[in-house]
């Protein structure tokens, strides 16, 4: 199977797992802003260095713009969700779903033809796999990830400006929440993707 055909088939598959848009784009396309990370700290994400999938634990913006020199494309993908929604309790289950479908398609990409495959997500992982557990198990050092096959790094946590990355894309939304009318805004993932045309280099 073709390049092309390869990518139709991954993104075909993310229309299947429920997703309300998704599109391929090259990686060279991708904004990073180191202040997004940053404001995981300062004014203080409350994900923040509670998981492994969360700064300070993550490899952060100037290690991802090297790390994705090893790719050329990158998947994504976006759930469209009334601002309702958004700002109730529901979220999180919104959020889990993310978590899982870049998960899924991840595991999908290795799967079927790409070399190379890494799925990031929204928001921590802690809340959503682990809330009843007093702390991570890998930051407290009793082990491995519970939800290795669920969670996802956080790719705000990576410097991604989602906001321009979805202008890029062709998507547009409601920023500015309002419950009381049908706006909507997103939630959404990503899978990087390597095909067999280029090597790591670092």
């Amino acid at each position: 199977m073709s390049l092309p055909d390869k990518e139709t088939a991954l993104m075909q598959y993310a229309l299947e797992l429920g997703v309300s848009d998704v599109r391929i784009t090259d990686v060279a396309k991708i904004p990073i802003d180191n202040q997004f990370a940053q404001y995981c700290r300062e004014p203080g994400c409350p994900s923040f260095n509670r998981s492994k999938s969360c700064p300070p634990h993550v490899m952060g913006p100037d290690r991802f713009r090297e790390f994705i020199k090893g790719f050329d494309r990158i998947l994504v993908f976006k759930f469209d969700i009334p601002w309702s929604v958004l700002l109730s309790n529901d979220r999180i289950e919104v959020n889990r779903v993310v978590h899982e479908t870049a998960a899924n398609l991840e595991i999908h990409a290795l799967a079927n033809g790409f070399e190379k495959a890494v799925g990031y997500a929204g928001g921590g992982c802690k809340d959503l796999f682990c809330d009843h557990h007093p702390e991570c198990r890998v930051l407290s050092g009793d082990g491995v990830c519970r939800h290795p096959s669920q969670s996802r790094e956080s790719m705000s946590g990576m410097g991604v400006d989602f906001t321009r990355l979805a202008k890029i894309v062709g998507w547009d939304f409601s920023q500015s929440p309002n419950p009381k009318d049908s706006s909507t805004g997103l939630m959404a993932g990503s899978v990087l993707l390597r095909s067999s045309k280029i090597r790591l280099t670092h």
